[in-house]
């Protein structure tokens, strides 16, 4: 996968993930069709699809994702990889919503997010915090 491409599907993973709003609207929409918008997507997209394992360390290698910015989303992503839905339910997303544990974990990905928002380009911050209409998806 060429970096550009990886990085733009990662910022992009990130936003999807640190968004409640766009989770309450895709997720719990019964006329949603499309598999991406929903949570066991969402996790898919960001941990297999991009192919993080090792917690970063070849993509660090590869230069990636600078030093900086793996500090910045360290701790979200480390709460991420550890969250399990309630009752281990991934397709129960009325529960993970109402989920303390995630609602926790979004919110320290909006940190991270505006932490790593800061030392992004133009092209990149734009990615990362762009309002998702899910539906032109759909």
């Amino acid at each position: 996968m060429q970096k550009e491409l990886w990085r733009n599907r990662w910022l992009s993973c990130i936003n999807e993930l640190t968004s409640l709003e766009l989770q309450r609207k895709s997720w719990l929409d019964k006329s949603n069709t499309n598999p991406h918008w929903s949570f066991v997507e969402f996790m898919c997209s960001y941990f297999d699809d991009l192919v993080i394992d090792n917690n970063y360390k070849d993509l660090l290698n590869e230069g990636w994702i600078s030093k900086r910015e793996f500090e910045i989303i360290q701790s979200w992503h480390g709460l991420l990889d550890k969250y399990d839905s309630p009752n281990n339910e991934d397709h129960d997303v009325e529960a993970i919503l109402a989920d303390k544990k995630w609602q926790r974990i979004v919110e320290e990905g909006k940190k991270a997010k505006s932490e790593l928002s800061r030392l992004l380009s133009k092209d990149e911050n734009q990615i990362l915090n762009e309002k998702i209409d899910y539906t032109k998806y759909m």
